[in-house]
């Protein structure tokens, strides 16, 4: 065994022992101050109090040096903490690798030490299953007289068992001979139920002979009694049906039968019953006699109603209850009426609508009353609910909850080949209605709580009574084409009735308002049809089989009628345009070219704005809907606007002072439209004062803005050609060559110098085609100047301070001041330019600021803009400059771009006569830098055609 290792007492005291021998430096009474020596410490020295547990750094620290004379020894003090160090930390490691090697042995004796004992439990669980197996052995030994004894009893008693059964076999069949020869059923099928049952423990026995000997002579006896007893229940009825028979020993022997044959018996005894009942039947109900026909089918139910009646009255005592002899009599009718029914329909030339219907709303009644009197529902095998799908529903027993075959189209399924014939019937009487409706007066009804046409109302009616009806009948292709008849229809009803019957609306008529109200009445009728045509059309897919949903469709008929609601709102478009034309009759009759001041709003104005009120009030108050008022007045705003613009042309000659009072009735107008979609709202509505929808102020402001640019295009003085171009292009950019031919008729502007004013302005269009070309180059090398100019700034310090000292002052100080907008803005945005310095030869990269924007208006703006008009006081503002518009419109791109550069705050200053912009002071200062460069040579190159464009601009605002 290792040797244990050292304890940490004796560690500690080895390195207390070794610490003791250091040397110290303390102060002796007899010695100098200051005077190290060395000796041993004692057991209170501070070395001693390291291997305290309950060390403090503060009383260690205040031991080694109690005064400051002590101070002089940290040093040393300091040199024997080290070495102390060292020697506890040599110990540590000794002590860990001595603990290590110990704990190594001890592991693996601990090993050795757990596999002996692992071997021992294995050797000792061996001997305890050698001893298990020897007890065992023992006991079998002595158990096995007594199993032996034990399968003795058990064979004797099953032995025994058998041969008391085989006893009683022998006495059942004896007997059951003796039963049959006595014709006693009820006693013979009692006991053929025991003879089953004995026969089933005999199953194994097969291959013994006497045994199979006595199987076959019971299986002979019950094909006997099965065989008599069918025969006694033959003899019980006569050839008529009717029981002349004991119904007591009848059912006895129907009992017999089942017992002895089972299900395979019972069924030979129904289908007798049946076909014995049913033989009257098909004597009576021929295939060519007339009784048999479609018109007749209700005396075959009445029939049946009677057999079963009697059946009920004398026959069903005759036959066990779990028969059902009752029911299956009624299928077996089923089939031979359907197969009759379809021969009679497939040999008949013509069927009439109403016989088809009237026979199969029989059969259906018929089909649903065998239903309920054999108490067969349908129930969903999930839930339960009889609201199911019918996918998903199973028919059972009602009091038992066995499977059934429900009668639901048993019969009737002989008729769904001959659906179509309904169909055509139905598509028939809905044509018929149709052009009823379409020959009745179109009546309006002073009811508001009636909004749309009783004729809408009726057909959607017989639509749903015809559905309703369809459903009973088939959910199959019928059910598909009559919804296909449903959408023609509607289509002919939308295109027949509701757009045939669109009044026309003269200007002379009286009775315009009610024409209105028969065209809004017509929209909302179309709306509801729409609408109701959505439940329709889910409705059917909900009734018709699941194979048959993907060809329901409703789209052809809602097309229609959006197309009729589209077509009423243009009538209605149109009849209020037709009211407001004696008032465009008076706008042409103002003699305009002589007109001599502006007055206050014209006559035409008040009739227009009347006809329109009057209308829109109507209008609104019989339309149901508000989306299609909205389109109403969208509509009226937009060919409002065109038919004054056509009645302006119409007008002749106009002065500058009729254009200006057509202006102010334009103005008018304007805020009459913008006032439509309130007119004739509840007083709680208009003073809520809704805001009017964007799409609908957009278009009235597009609408009266063009005849506005007409007018103001007018305004501008005829003579030089050039102020009329300018104005044109100004107000056109697009420039229509119509419209300036328009505007110069109206202006009387001679044939013989109109060639005059389109040469200048094909002049014209091409200086802005070539401006814009230039201008985008000139634009495209600023972008790459500023980059340039970014680059600069973003340079090593060193290279600023060269540039600047190779540049004139002022130069430098220009690039200094633009040097944070570049650093700032490498890459030019879209909108940014490149603007000349504030001083010769600088330049600056920088955006629109909003300080540039005054000084370009400004600049821009012609004394036309603020002067005031001589006519009748009034200032109006023919080039709309004040009314917010965007004041880059009022010139070309490059001359635009021109006035920018030369009006900006920080460039120089040029008076309007002026040939020249200056640019740099010097090409030398230019030369100096290369962004100073490539902004010299851009303004160079455009210098000439900005001059050009400012002259031009400026005289034209002189002559303003």
């Amino acid at each position: 065994m290792a040797a244990a290792p050292p304890t940490r007492s004796s560690a500690s005291r080895s390195s207390a022992s070794r610490g003791s021998s250091s040397t110290t430096t303390r102060n002796t009474p007899g010695s100098a101050k200051g005077v190290r020596t060395a000796g041993p410490v004692s057991s209170s020295s501070p070395t001693v109090q390291l291997d305290s547990a309950e060390f403090s750094t503060g009383s260690y620290v205040d031991c080694l040096f109690p005064d400051d004379a002590s101070l002089e020894s940290v040093d040393v003090a300091a040199e024997n903490l080290r070495r102390r160090l060292q020697v506890v930390t040599q110990d540590i490691r000794q002590l860990l690798r001595a603990q290590s090697n110990d704990n190594n042995k001890q592991q693996a004796q601990d090993l050795e030490a757990t596999k002996t004992a692992i071997g021992e439990l294995y050797t000792r669980i061996s001997e305890m299953k050698a001893k298990a197996r020897t007890s065992e052995r023992m006991v079998l030994d002595i158990t096995q007289d007594i199993k032996s004894l034990d399968s003795a009893k058990r064979n004797l008693t099953h032995t025994t068992t058998t041969m008391k059964r085989l006893q009683m076999l022998i006495g059942a069949v004896a007997q059951l001979r003796h039963l049959k020869e006595q014709s006693k059923y009820y006693e013979a099928s009692q006991l053929m139920q025991a003879i089953g049952g004995l026969r089933e423990g005999f199953a194994g026995f097969g291959r013994v002979r006497q045994i199979a000997a006595l199987n076959d002579s019971a299986d002979a006896l019950q094909r006997g009694l099965a065989g008599q007893a069918f025969q006694e229940v033959e003899r019980g009825f006569d050839s008529q049906g009717m029981l002349i028979g004991d119904a007591r020993v009848m059912r006895d022997a129907c009992l017999c039968a089942q017992a002895s044959l089972g299900v395979e018996q019972r069924d030979k005894f129904v289908a007798f019953y049946c076909d014995l009942q049913l033989r009257a039947y098909l004597a009576i109900f021929q295939l060519n006699d007339d009784v048999s026909q479609l018109e007749n089918i209700s005396r075959r139910y009445a029939w049946l109603r009677r057999i079963l009646r009697n059946y009920s009255d004398d026959h069903a005592a005759v036959f066990p209850e779990q028969w059902r002899v009752g029911e299956a009599l009624s299928r077996r009718f089923s089939e031979t009426t359907r197969d009759q029914l379809g021969e009679i329909m497939a040999t008949r030339e013509n069927i009439s609508v109403e016989d088809l219907m009237s026979a199969l709303s029989d059969t259906l009644a018929f089909e649903a009353q065998c239903n309920k009197k054999f108490a067969i529902v349908a129930k969903n095998p999930a839930a339960g609910d009889d609201e199911s799908s019918e996918s998903q529903l199973v028919h059972v027993y009602e009091d038992s909850g066995e499977l059934a075959a429900t009668f639901t189209g048993a019969i009737s399924c002989a008729f769904e080949p001959y659906m179509s014939i309904f169909i055509r019937g139905e598509h028939a009487k809905f044509e018929e209605m149709i052009r009823k409706f379409q020959r009745e007066p179109l009546s309006i009804d002073n009811d508001p709580s009636l909004s749309v046409l009783a004729s809408s109302t009726d057909l959607l009616y017989q639509f749903r009574e015809s559905l309703r009806q369809c459903a009973s009948l088939s959910t199959g292709q019928p059910m598909v084409d009559l919804s296909q008849v449903f959408s023609q229809c509607l289509c002919s009803y939308a295109r027949d009735v509701l757009v045939h019957k669109l009044p026309r609306i003269t200007s002379s008529s009286t009775t315009a308002l009610d024409d209105l109200k028969s065209i809004s009445l017509i929209v909302n009728t179309a709306d509801y049809c729409a609408s109701v045509v959505g439940q329709l059309e889910q409705k059917v897919v909900e009734k018709v089989g699941g194979e048959f949903k993907d060809k329901v469709s409703f789209t052809a008929c809602r097309e229609a009628l959006l197309t009729s609601i589209n077509t009423s709102i243009r009538a209605l478009v149109v009849g209020v345009e037709t009211m407001c034309e004696p008032a465009f009759a008076a706008l042409t009759q103002v003699p305009w070219q002589s007109l001599q001041m502006v007055g206050d709003q014209s006559g035409y104005v008040l009739l227009i704005s009347s006809a329109m009120e009057a209308c829109t009030e109507t209008i609104r108050k019989s339309m149901s809907g508000s989306r299609y008022f909205r389109s109403y007045c969208d509509k009226f705003a937009a060919r409002f606007s065109e038919r004054y613009m056509a009645a302006i042309n119409t007008c002749g000659q106009i002065s500058e002072v009729g254009a200006e009072q057509l202006l102010l009735d334009a103005q008018a107008l304007k805020s009459t439209l913008l006032d439509m979609p309130l007119m004739g709202a509840d007083r709680d509505e208009a003073e809520k004062k809704p805001q009017l929808p964007s799409a609908y102020t957009k278009i009235v402001t597009q609408g009266v803005g063009q005849i506005e640019a007409l007018l103001k295009a007018i305004l501008a003085p005829s003579d030089p050609p050039d102020a009329l171009v300018d104005r044109f292009l100004l107000l056109f950019p697009k420039t229509p060559s119509e419209t300036f031919q328009q505007i110069l008729n109206i202006k009387g502007v001679k044939p013989a110098d109109q060639p005059t004013y389109f040469r200048v302005l094909q002049r014209m269009l091409k200086q802005t085609a070539a401006s814009s070309e230039r201008s985008s180059a000139s634009r495209s090398t600023q972008l790459e100047a500023s980059k340039d100019a970014a680059r600069l700034n973003s340079a090593s310090n060193y290279s600023t301070p060269d540039l600047k000292g190779a540049m004139p002052s002022h130069v430098a100080q220009g690039i200094s001041s633009s040097a944070p907008l570049a650093s700032k803005k490498s890459k030019p945005r879209a909108g940014e330019h490149v603007r000349l310095g504030s001083t010769p030869g600088s330049a600056s990269v920088f955006g629109s600021d909003s300080q540039s924007a005054p000084a370009h208006r400004s600049a821009r703006m012609s004394p036309a803009a603020t002067g005031t008009s001589g006519a009748g006081g009034m200032s109006p503002d023919p080039l709309g400059i004040t009314g917010g518009g965007n004041s880059n419109e009022l010139l070309p791109t490059a001359s635009a771009h021109a006035v920018q550069v030369a009006f900006s705050p920080n460039s120089e200053s040029m008076s309007p006569g002026s040939d020249d912009v200056v640019v740099g002071r010097s090409s030398t200062d230019a030369a100096s830098s290369p962004v100073l460069a490539s902004l010299a040579a851009n303004a160079t190159a455009t210098r000439t055609k900005i001059n050009e464009n400012l002259r031009k601009f400026m005289s034209n605002m002189r002559r303003n």
